[in-house]
């Protein structure tokens, strides 16, 4: 009797083994969201997706956009945040995303709108995926709510680390995207009329950084 237990318990450990394990990557799968601390931001040390998954890191824009309007956000309201994961070739997507200042406090609140694909974990300061928001082909996008702070607060950065896996864990690429967001009226904009260029400065006001973004002919 001993021996058929014991044979019982190690075949349900078998299972459990198997289950976890990926057979196209010849690696353990975590399809269920990534720890706390790994969207590459200042805050997080700069760790991202390629402490597990190793590879190369890229850094590319427009992978977070936002509804926030122009001219800002307003301290209280709720806006929506989309992130994406791309790559051609790929089935599987996954994603963590922070609203972070540059030493890594959170700012704002997130609200979870899709139960099955995203959660938070980290004590709500961060959001990835979960198992039903994987799957996809050559793309995915997971889309969350955000409050703005308060008034205290002008610049909040979205920090991201996306890690699409096509079936090559060992030669993945993690992408890092920042998406920037200001309190409306602390974005100023001057116009250059010698030589037609805008000039957008901020935050404003400035704490110890001051940020200059102007086009080069």
């Amino acid at each position: 009797m001993k021996k058929i237990i014991n044979s019982l318990f190690v075949a349900a450990a078998l299972v459990l083994l198997l289950q976890s394990f990926d057979f196209e990557t010849g690696s353990k799968r975590r399809r269920d969201g990534t720890d706390p601390g790994y969207t590459g931001s200042p805050g997080d040390s700069f760790k991202n997706c390629a402490a597990c998954h190793g590879g190369v890191t890229a850094n590319v824009d427009g992978w977070i956009v936002s509804n926030i309007p122009s001219t800002g956000w307003v301290p209280g309201q709720r806006y929506t945040i989309t992130a994406t994961n791309t790559k051609m070739g790929a089935t599987r997507f996954g994603f963590e995303v922070s609203p972070q200042a540059y030493d890594g406090r959170l700012l704002g609140e997130m609200i979870i709108t899709d139960t099955a694909a995203t959660k938070l974990v980290g004590d709500n300061k961060y959001i990835t995926y979960k198992a039903a928001g994987v799957d996809g082909v050559d793309s995915r996008s997971w889309s969350f709510d955000w409050i703005a702070p308060d008034s205290t607060i002008s610049e909040v950065g979205f920090y991201g680390a996306s890690n699409p896996n096509a079936g090559h864990k060992d030669n993945d690429k993690t992408f890092l995207s920042v998406l920037r967001v200001y309190r409306a009226g602390h974005k100023s904009s001057i116009q250059h009329s010698n030589y037609n260029v805008q000039i957008d400065l901020f935050p404003n006001p400035v704490n110890q950084t001051l940020n200059l973004s102007f086009p080069v002919p």
